[in-house]
């Protein structure tokens, strides 16, 4: 496996893998989604994925989190996972309907 160059890594998506988040619907699969649209959309070295444990947000699950963004989508399934990474990720468009924290109204600026 290639080591990673983070020094070109922009942004952090932390995917909860903890129990509750893979049971109620395949967190393991939104994590081989999400790397695939990442590949798909030349992401692969701006954007690092970790998946974690319980993040503590189970009744919002599964549950993705930005950094530096500072922002936590709940319901992620399949279809939120490709637009996190092509609105989100790619256009720094953030998916408010998706968005469980901060409740407050959220933006993002692009860093060019």
């Amino acid at each position: 496996m290639a080591i990673k160059d983070l020094t070109k890594v922009q942004k952090i998506v932390f995917i909860c893998n903890g129990g509750t988040c893979s049971n109620k619907s395949g967190s393991d699969d939104n994590t081989a989604e999400l790397r695939k649209h990442l590949t798909e959309h030349d992401l692969n070295d701006e954007v690092h994925t970790i998946r974690t444990k319980c993040m503590g947000q189970c009744d919002k699950g599964p549950i993705m989190f930005i950094h530096p963004d500072g922002i936590w989508y709940g319901g992620v399934n399949l279809e939120l996972t490709g637009e996190i990474v092509k609105q989100h990720l790619k256009e720094n468009i953030v998916i408010t309907e998706s968005v469980v924290f901060p409740e407050q109204e959220v933006s993002v600026t692009k860093n060019n």
